[in-house]
């Protein structure tokens, strides 16, 4: 959105330079992208007189010039347009002008005869795209006059990025408002008087059929209007906020949009077919936009509508047909208060961008539908005549501008934001239309119609930072108590503190990568309009989500990935239903190295036992502990590399290797290992309770079986610690080992376990004992022998 330095000052009596100006914005947070010099870009161009024309001697379609540009002696000047004559004032680009696209402007010879500057079209001058000649300027043009000055060009133009949320500043006066708060100066009112009303003018029909979608709606009749041009300086700023003239009405009502910040519509009446209907469309309605697009509607976007046509894509863009031009002589003004999350959902629909929809999608002021309405009557009729006729007003404009209360602890303030705020940060808040009281340490705050995007402490917060400067806030994390909670969810922090990366994705993904992770069962949910085909399904798996991750820093020198993320999948309840189930879900992916070359040692790519020792430590915490069995039925892991992750009975997760095929497609060269838990699955963990020291020494023994190859590790430690009972604290398979002395299809394991008694010495009896109990319980189930 651009923005003149002239416009603002309307509003605000700002004194400080443009690049002040500048860093102020972006202090308040408002991202200024640059600050262009109209006027400047145009210095050295005069206002010049032509005194004589001649024909070049040497060429048949150049002129010879004498130009007076308030000098001590004419310019030569030699020129091939054609336009021009003698007693024309004409800009005049003197020598060492730099003109818009660049071209230095030099003395020099044309077909022999000396040129001491250049006469200058609109199109050199950046003004327009095309010109069939030299501008040529009125009779009254000072000689000698700077043309940035004389033209009115301004000396500052910002152009700034808005964010979202802050649609309240996306016009002049929301930005002013922003600098006067700030500079603490008077916000200037601009005077809107009501428009005298003729009786005789008919009052518009209006039916309200979607009042939840259009909260307020008012039309006006303006009758025996002349349209032509909007004045100069009305056009100049519109060019200069990039806008281009379409006609005198439709320019005053974008001028009113972008100062006020309210959009506007006006139709031809004589091309009305009756009342007007406020209403959701009929599905397939057709509709003919201004941008000359044709549309087949959905029962969802809501319209403006005569009785047999629809006339507006409410909030989006008018009709083609009902459109003002030159030869209307009746409108019909709208003004209204348009359901924000409507108007997006339409606008993304049919991909339709308009300076509209991106005012109505962030929120306008409620109390701006009227005085905006009133302002561009009073200018319509003031620049093009007319009678204006009474408002047809649906809806209360009181109850939508209702304002909202919040109550914020300004310690938690304070905390969040790491600093003790200065005076006079209330102040600036109250000249920003909020109203303040203390109660205590407590503030109670009313938010103005106009912010609809503070609606919590948090927001509150944020005002408090923009005003103190965001580069005053410390660069360090400000101390956290015990009742505030942590900044992300505790599931990823835990993770991230294990040495993950938090990420998060997209919810939806292409068709192609949901068949990677799950079988086609008829259960996946497409979108009816997506983005595009990569973005065509909600996701079953966030596997696909993070390997797009991992292959873009992968390709920008990252040698190495350990990514973590929380979030859901999304899958329906049945084929033939529409309801569909959501599950919250945790998962993982490491690749590349996770050591680096040493002195000491070589580096080293991550493994199966990198990720399973994270999922380990992030269940420790919770006081889980896992069982992983393997699994080799896993849609897109790779087989022999995969177990499903058990927590008692009951399966929480899987973990494994993903196919190197599926690698590839992403491009990643490197093993790539993920794994996922369902935290709905997961049962409460343990209540941690104190365990003393053991007073009475351990005893650890090896046992070395053969097993029949393809037997369970898990399952062997498991069968282990249920045969050693109450005195079997600990065990795990030490060595595995195939080779000389070993029969074929047999397979060598060395378990390790460790005995303890917190009362006794152990004895050999007893030790016996589970030795031998381990032996009986592993032969029976395994057919395992002991090895001598």
């Amino acid at each position: 959105m651009k923005i003149s330095l002239s416009w603002l000052q309307d509003y605000v009596d700002v004194t400080a330079s443009p690049q002040v100006l500048a860093d102020t914005l972006v202090r308040l947070g408002h991202e200024v992208e640059s600050v262009e010099s109209p006027r400047q870009a145009v210095f050295g161009v005069v206002v010049g007189l032509i005194e004589s024309k001649v024909q070049h001697p040497n060429a048949d379609r150049l002129s010879l010039l004498k130009v007076n540009v308030g000098g001590e002696s004419l310019l030569e000047i030699v020129c091939g347009a054609s336009n021009m004559g003698v007693g024309d004032k004409i800009p005049v680009a003197t020598v060492g002008t730099q003109l818009p696209g660049g071209l230095t402007i030099k003395k020099g010879k044309i077909r022999g005869e000396t040129s001491c500057g250049m006469c200058c079209s609109e199109t050199e001058l950046g003004l327009a795209d095309h010109s069939d000649g030299l501008l040529i300027l009125p009779e009254d043009a000072p000689i000698g006059m700077q043309l940035g000055e004389y033209l009115g060009f301004e000396t500052a133009l910002f152009d700034l990025s808005i964010t979202p949320n802050r649609g309240d500043c996306m016009s002049v006066r929301g930005i002013a408002r922003d600098l006067a708060a700030d500079a603490d100066l008077p916000l200037k009112v601009v005077g809107v008087d009501a428009v005298a009303v003729d009786a005789a003018v008919a009052l518009p029909v209006v039916a309200m059929q979607a009042i939840d979608d259009c909260s307020i709606y008012m039309a006006r009749r303006i009758e025996g209007v002349t349209v032509g041009n909007a004045p100069e300086w009305l056009q100049a700023r519109l060019r200069a906020a990039g806008q281009r003239s379409v006609n005198g009405v439709v320019d005053v009502l974008n001028y009113i949009m972008l100062d006020m910040g309210q959009p506007m519509h006006a139709f031809d009446a004589e091309k009305l077919s009756g009342d007007i209907t406020v209403r959701h469309a009929q599905e397939g309605e057709p509709f003919d936009a201004l941008d000359g697009r044709h549309l087949d509607l959905a029962t969802h976007n809501l319209v403006i509508a005569d009785d047999e046509k629809v006339i507006a894509l409410a909030g989006v863009m008018g009709s083609e047909e009902t459109g003002v031009s030159e030869n209307t002589q009746t409108i019909v003004l709208e003004s209204a208060y348009f359901r924000a999350a409507g108007i997006s959902t339409t606008r993304r629909g049919y991909a339709m961008v308009s300076e509209a929809s991106m005012r109505f999608e962030r929120g306008v002021d409620p109390l701006m539908v009227e005085v905006a309405m009133e302002r561009a009557s009073q200018m319509i009729v003031h620049f093009f005549g007319g009678s204006v006729g009474a408002v047809r007003s649906l809806g209360n404009i009181a109850e939508v501008a209702n304002v909202r209360e919040l109550t914020v602890d300004l310690a938690r303030v304070e905390l969040r934001l790491g600093i003790t705020l200065p005076e006079g940060c209330d102040g600036v808040l109250a000249r920003m239309g909020f109203d303040l009281s203390h109660h205590g340490s407590m503030l109670r705050i009313g938010v103005p119609s106009f912010r609809h995007d503070v609606t919590q402490m948090e927001d509150i917060s944020e005002e408090f930072a923009r005003i103190v400067g965001f580069d005053a806030i410390p660069t360090i994390l400000p101390t956290l108590h015990a009742n505030v909670p942590l900044p992300i969810g505790r599931e990823v922090a835990d993770a991230v503190h294990d040495g993950a990366m938090q990420v998060i994705g997209y919810a939806f993904i292409s068709e192609e990568q949901q068949r990677l992770f799950v079988e086609d069962d008829g259960l996946d949910i497409r979108l009816q309009n997506p983005i595009s085909a990569e973005m065509a399904v909600m996701r079953r798996s966030v596997w696909p989500g993070l390997l797009a991750i991992a292959q873009r820093n992968l390709n920008r020198q990252q040698s190495g990935v350990c990514l973590v993320e929380h979030g859901r999948v999304y899958v329906r309840a049945h084929e033939e239903v529409v309801t569909h189930h959501e599950h919250d879900r945790l998962a993982w992916l490491m690749a590349g190295s996770v050591d680096d070359d040493q002195w000491f040692a070589k580096g080293r790519c991550a493994d199966f036992y990198d990720l399973k020792g994270l999922v380990e430590s992030w269940l420790s915490k919770r006081q889980l502990s896992a069982r992983f069995v393997v699994d080799d039925h896993v849609l897109g892991l790779q087989a022999g590399q995969t177990a499903a992750i058990l927590v008692g009975r009951n399966k929480v997760g899987t973990i494994g290797r993903v196919d190197a095929s599926i690698a590839d497609t992403f491009d990643i060269t490197a093993s790539v290992y993920v794994a996922e838990i369902d935290l709905a699955a997961l049962p409460m963990g343990k209540a941690m309770k104190f365990q003393p020291l053991a007073e009475f020494p351990s005893v650890e023994r090896d046992l070395v079986f053969l097993f029949d190859r393809g037997v369970e590790a898990d399952a062997i430690v498991q069968t282990v610690v249920k045969a050693g009972g109450a005195l079997l604290t600990h065990a795990r398979i030490f060595d595995h080992y195939v080779g000389q002395g070993v029969p074929e299809g047999k397979v060598s394991l060395g378990v390790r376990f460790t005995l303890q008694s917190s009362d006794r010495t152990l004895s050999q009896t007893d030790a016996e004992a589970v030795f031998n109990a381990v032996i009986d319980a592993v032969a029976s189930r395994f057919s395992a022998t002991l090895r001598g």
